[in-house]
């Protein structure tokens, strides 16, 4: 039989290292990003503002374009129960939330906790934000039960035994669909798609990782939107660009699939005169 390799003559001190430091690819993350024109979208935003007195963000309008593409896509709107892949009944997306320290400045003790928003494709805009607005308030101001005693959970349970935990919690939870929910374990709390802000900091570019615990397709990032240069119709002009970074579970999604789900959001958010058409 042909041998297919050879050792080379040579190896550098940090190949050789690298070799022995990590282990092989296991990580199914695959990665995109755009930086959409908003310009039309900050306007129709400020619209909605104005006639129903719900403050809606760039956050809320990604959300939306997510949840309404899903629905547009069942067949992309699926997790992993048990090995294979099953398709969900309904679009929930969850949006996370920043939850400051008691005393307010301190950082270590704040907290991110999120909200799933349950038939997100059955929301518009303002629906989305007036129902976030809602749960997050119970969230800030530690009035949600639910989180209250997975906190506690996480308070006497020493940490060589969190992880083990988590993993069982899921697998009974989700791949096995039992309801923990009086023990302090939410049933499936990440929904089909996670939706992150890094923009409310000021901060334009960044990136998210897939949480273990989480069962959907990915994480969205949201970030700041700036004054960038665009072609309109063969003209350099100056337009507001929304950076939108997003990474998917590869065993869920391919290229092609979050390509189309990509054109759906991206079309919904440059024409925002879609975004509140419920299917």
């Amino acid at each position: 039989m042909t041998e297919r390799f050879f050792r080379p003559t040579h190896v550098s001190a940090f190949r050789t290292l690298a070799a022995v430091s990590w282990d092989a690819p296991r990580d199914p993350t695959i990665y995109g990003s755009e930086d959409v024109d908003v310009t039309r979208l900050m306007a129709w935003l400020q619209e909605v503002r104005e006639k129903t007195g719900q403050k809606v963000t760039p956050t809320h309008a990604v959300a939306r374009a997510f949840a309404a593409t899903l629905a547009e896509h069942p067949e992309l709107n699926c997790t992993i129960r048990r090995g294979r892949v099953w398709q969900r009944k309904d679009v929930d997306v969850f949006l996370q939330v920043a939850v400051p320290h008691e005393e307010g400045s301190k950082l270590q003790g704040a907290d991110l906790s999120g909200v799933v928003l349950r038939q997100a494709d059955k929301l518009d805009t303002a629906g989305m934000a007036r129902e976030l607005t809602a749960q997050a308030t119970r969230i800030k101001n530690r009035d949600d039960p639910v989180l209250a005693r997975t906190k506690k959970n996480l308070t006497w349970m020493p940490p060589w035994l969190g992880r083990w935990m988590m993993m069982l919690v899921v697998w009974l939870t989700h791949d096995l669909g039992l309801n923990l929910e009086k023990l302090g374990f939410p049933t499936d709390p990440f929904g089909s798609l996670l939706v992150t802000s890094v923009g409310m900091f000021g901060i334009r570019h960044a990136w998210a990782p897939l949480f273990p615990a989480a069962r959907g397709i990915g994480v969205a990032v949201v970030g700041r939107v700036f004054d960038g240069v665009a072609v309109v119709d063969g003209k350099v002009v100056v337009r507001q660009l929304l950076p939108l970074a997003m990474a998917l579970d590869h065993r869920l999604v391919d290229g092609f699939q979050g390509s189309v789900m990509a054109r759906g959001v991206l079309d919904r958010l440059a024409n925002p005169e879609k975004l509140d058409v419920l299917g």
